[in-house]
């Protein structure tokens, strides 16, 4: 990540430096060598857009960036297109009008960008993005036809002009979007891992902006030895370039990064190669496996190479050879009835353990596979990860009360505030701010404490992705197991399930929010 940022913004250094190197008066011996810098901008736009698309998680944001570098590209061609290769006058004005297509897509299309990052979108940004492609389509079917109303731009003999409404209009949209890109993003900084970083992004973009400031205040760019150190579409894509690779840089934009810290602090023996076969990333644990004889190595191909990992079958072979053993002291009978009792012993114990890890399975079976889906792609599993969190962790902890409560008729209130705990600590990994408090410990029924994790569980589910703050109060009074409170309304499949759980329930609402108090009888 931090080679493709010091990468972009050292090519536009060496572009002042090409147009120092090679003024316009060499072009009378080596035409269009002056134009070497704004080819190798505009090749710059699509090697850009070519590592967005590999680089972005998001499908949606992802489409949106990647054209956002065409546009970027086009802007730079049809400069050199008008200046350089088409000298007529029809062709000039439709490249003058087409010039002034990408100062309005690009900001559309970043405030389009931006607001798929947007955890909750709210009313006004959904008006505000149709308003703004309407807006959009309006203005660039006026630029394309400026010829028959002269809205734009008004040509007069002798190769002056004069700018009409529509350019204002134009101007100012560009200004609304651009500003809506920022807000937009600083909003979904705040509420995010991100929000101490927020400041990197804006200072990306704020730079060439005030150089696109002293462009249009001075009536031009500074010159050194009477050539101009930067053009204004230059320093316009590095504003565009320079906010989402701060973005990208500070972890706001997802991409497609981090996988060596992944395998780094994984528990999983893993290696990571590309198709020539050549080692990326390791996990610590194929160091700790390499010695181990009882390991079967597995191979599968991925996309741009393969993960090889190995499993552990020391218990596999371990009851093969108890096997084998018994099937040699069958000729003894003595022996035979000694193995065969141990045998059904181990079966039983077996089977009152498989019953309930079974049991524990078909508890949480839905969310097993909603993990189970995420592994079909990475892409998939990265985008996924702090929902898989979530419920990764109410699998352990449900697994874990249900074998206490397997064991013990009663259970106290703090083992269930331990499983909440760890349930708001995945939570707060998708930036949602939670709070947990607990009054005195209280013993209850446990089937009642294992209902009541379940509950609060749905309604964190119910309500992920759309809610800022969860809270939950366990045991706050004698009549009370948990009080669970939240800024988003739950589902309706949530409140369906609320008809069959067989808890004593209270709910109430307001302004949005949502709080559930579960009672029940403890014991004293």
């Amino acid at each position: 990540m931090k080679k493709h940022f010091f990468l972009y913004f050292a090519i536009f250094p060496a572009v002042a430096l090409l147009n120092m190197l090679f003024p316009a008066q060499l072009n009378q011996k080596l035409p269009y060598l002056h134009d070497i810098p704004t080819i190798a901008l505009a090749v710059m736009m699509l090697v850009w857009g070519r590592t967005l698309h590999s680089r972005i998680i998001h499908a949606q944001t992802r489409r949106c960036l990647v054209t956002v570098s065409y546009f970027l590209f086009a802007l730079f061609v049809i400069r050199i297109a008008r200046w350089e290769f088409f000298q007529t006058e029809i062709s000039d004005r439709l490249l003058w009008y087409l010039y002034y297509i990408p100062f309005i897509a690009v900001p559309l299309l970043s405030y389009h960008a931006a607001l798929y990052l947007s955890p909750v979108k709210t009313r006004f940004q959904k008006v505000s993005l149709s308003a703004a492609w309407v807006l959009s389509i309006l203005i660039a079917a006026g630029l394309l036809t400026n010829d028959l109303h002269g809205w734009l731009l008004q040509i007069v003999s002798g190769g002056k002009y004069s700018h009409g409404w529509l350019y204002y209009v134009l101007f100012a949209a560009s200004v609304l979007l651009s500003i809506g890109v920022v807000a937009v993003l600083l909003r979904n900084c705040r509420l995010s891992q991100a929000h101490r970083l927020g400041y990197v992004p804006v200072c990306m973009f704020t730079v060439p902006l005030l150089l696109l400031v002293l462009y249009n205040f001075i009536g031009g760019a500074p010159k050194v030895f009477g050539v101009k150190m930067f053009y204004m579409h230059e320093v316009y894509a590095l504003c565009c370039i320079g906010i989402w690779e701060g973005c990208i840089l500070i972890g706001l934009l997802p991409s497609n990064t981090g996988y060596r810290q992944l395998f780094v602090e994984s528990h999983i023996s893993a290696k990571l190669r590309d198709v020539s076969d050549a080692v990326w990333y390791t996990s610590v644990q194929v160091q700790r496996s390499a010695d181990l004889a009882d390991t079967v190595t597995q191979t599968k191909p991925l996309s741009g190479g393969s993960i090889t990992w190995t499993e552990d079958v020391h218990t596999i072979r371990r009851l093969r050879e108890e096997l084998e053993e018994a099937n040699a002291a069958i000729e003894e009978e003595n022996d035979l009835i000694e193995e065969e009792n141990r045998i059904a012993a181990e079966r039983t114990q077996y089977e009152t353990q498989n019953r309930l890890y079974d049991r524990i399975a078909a508890h949480s079976r839905r969310q097993l596979a909603e993990i189970a889906e995420s592994y079909s792609d990475t892409d998939a599993f990265t985008a996924n990860l702090p929902k898989n969190l979530l419920l990764g962790t109410y699998i352990k902890r449900c697994a874990n009360l249900m074998l206490l409560a397997d064991a013990n008729r009663q259970l106290s209130t703090d083992e269930l505030m331990l499983a909440i705990r760890e349930t708001l600590d995945a939570m707060r990994l998708s930036g949602i701010d939670c709070m947990l408090q607990s009054g005195d410990a209280r013993e209850y029924p446990s089937g009642l404490l294992v209902s009541v994790y379940d509950l609060t569980e749905a309604l964190a589910e119910s309500v992920y992705g759309r809610c800022s703050t969860f809270c939950a109060s366990v045991a706050p009074d004698a009549d009370t197991v948990l009080l669970l409170e939240t800024d988003a309304p739950p589902s309706d499949a949530f409140r369906e399930r609320l008809q069959t759980v067989g808890l004593r329930l209270t709910e109430s609402g307001t302004d949005g929010g949502y709080q559930l108090r579960i009672g029940g009888v403890h014991r004293v």
